[in-house]
């Protein structure tokens, strides 16, 4: 008696640590496919943004940035000219201004 009580204990445990796994996975693939509609989201509203060249996004750089167009310049020294959104220039200026000074 005492044998099939543990084992009814032990597969009821089983069952429990089963569900439990199931649940974590669930969330696990949730977030997942929030994160991957939020990459989405920002994917196609980067797309919806204008295109401007280089040398545009210079000239106003203070009013977008708040930089000198010198900083801008030296972001993008080293990167082919062209076209791009506000704020990729944005993000790359922060990267340029973060970066360590070897």
């Amino acid at each position: 008696m005492a044998q099939k009580k543990k084992a009814a204990q032990t597969a009821a445990e089983a069952a429990e640590a089963t569900q439990a796994v199931q649940a974590a996975e669930a969330a696990h693939a949730s977030k997942a496919t929030k994160a991957a509609k939020a990459a989405k989201a920002v994917n196609a509203s980067e797309a919806a943004e204008p295109m401007y060249p280089l040398d545009e996004i210079m000239q106003q750089s203070e009013a977008l940035m708040g930089v000198k167009p010198e900083v801008l310049a030296g972001a993008y020294h080293s990167l082919p000219g062209g076209s791009l959104t506000v704020q990729e220039a944005k993000k790359q200026v922060q990267l340029f201004l973060n970066r360590k000074v070897k």
